[in-house]
């Protein structure tokens, strides 16, 4: 069973009792204990994973004006073991995931672009341009796990679920500079190892077909389930969507530094195609998943947003789709 230990510190003086602070919600606490520290009130609950975002709810509308604060943890290990009660509930259609909150501390701060984030892609870019010239699978899968992309792609498609402009701007912001970053790196990099649209591995990326796009699509949907699924390391599927990433795009530079423009843009499409594929994926399951903002004024509006971005997504997808199945029959191949 998942649960998370929340921990909310309320001032003293405006606690308003265990019942009164969580309303409807006290049938979801598993085990709960109210002390005394210094000028507050602690609130210890223990709860499944899937409640977790409508506790923090309730409680951050109780006492959301004051000086309080709310922890969230998860347990290693509790005794003496939870046993989940059988019990008949009202049906749920909404898939069971964590809370928001918890999404946004898996997403990071990517407020500030750090010097580290830069050089994990310049490593990458360098891991992989080697790979690519050497025809070296063995160095381009490195470079995919060295890769940061998974946080900028999946925050900016969250960050339109709960209506976060601020946290739009600076997801766009760093996906946009990390891509330049890596393009700028392999170009270089492109000017000195020469490729040609012969290599293996430059070739595999300029011949197009439908399986690029179901390999896209499947990046993304891994990726964000393992955002929302406890049970799904993120660290490990980050190496997902730099598949559908890294290798495109330094293939990309590689070319272009090599002074194969026109040749160049097979790869360019694809590199377009899955970043497409991606953003449709994740947009698509924190709908499904009911990802919404925390004022309720906000939350139809945010649906309707987030249903005009699956839209948005979805058909630039079939153009592009459409682009490709027009030539060779799914293939593309401009020489």
């Amino acid at each position: 069973m998942n649960v998370r230990l929340i921990e909310c510190y309320v001032p003293k003086k405006i606690f308003a009792g265990y019942e009164e602070s969580l309303g409807d919600n006290l049938e979801n606490i598993i085990w709960h204990s109210i002390c005394e520290e210094s000028n507050y009130t602690v609130i210890r609950l223990l709860t499944e994973t899937e409640h977790v975002e409508k506790v923090i709810d309730v409680l951050s509308s109780k006492y959301g004006g004051s000086n309080f604060r709310i922890l969230v943890t998860e347990p290693t290990a509790t005794i003496p073991e939870i046993k989940k009660e059988e019990k008949e509930e009202v049906e749920d259609k909404t898939p069971k995931r964590v809370s928001r909150h918890e999404i946004i501390g898996k997403i990071g701060d990517i407020s500030n672009l750090s010097k580290e984030y830069y050089s994990l892609l310049f490593l990458a870019a360098v891991v992989a341009s080697i790979g690519i010239w050497t025809n070296d699978v063995a160095l381009i899968i490195g470079s995919m796990i060295i890769a940061p992309f998974l946080s900028p792609m999946i925050s900016f498609t969250f960050s339109i679920a709960v209506m976060d402009t601020s946290l739009a701007k600076k997801s766009l912001k760093n996906l946009i500079l990390g891509i330049l970053t890596v393009l700028v790196f392999s170009f270089f990099i492109g000017t000195f190892l020469h490729v040609s649209p012969e290599s293996p591995q430059v070739a595999s990326r300029m011949n197009l077909g439908l399986q690029n796009i179901a390999i896209a699509l499947s990046a993304g949907f891994v990726g964000t389930l393992s955002m929302l699924i406890p049970e799904i390391s993120s660290t490990v599927v980050g190496v997902m969507i730099a598949v559908a990433l890294m290798p495109p795009l330094v293939a990309f530079g590689l070319m272009l530094g090599s002074g194969y423009y026109l040749e160049s843009i097979p790869i360019l499409i694809l590199f377009i195609v899955n970043i497409i594929s991606v953003n449709f994926a994740s947009a698509s399951l924190f709908y499904i998943y009911g990802i919404t903002p925390y004022k309720w004024w906000e939350i139809e509006k945010a649906r309707k947003l987030s249903i005009f971005t699956i839209i948005f997504w979805f058909s630039n997808l079939l153009i592009l789709a459409g682009i490709i199945m027009l030539f060779g029959n799914g293939n593309l191949k401009i020489i």
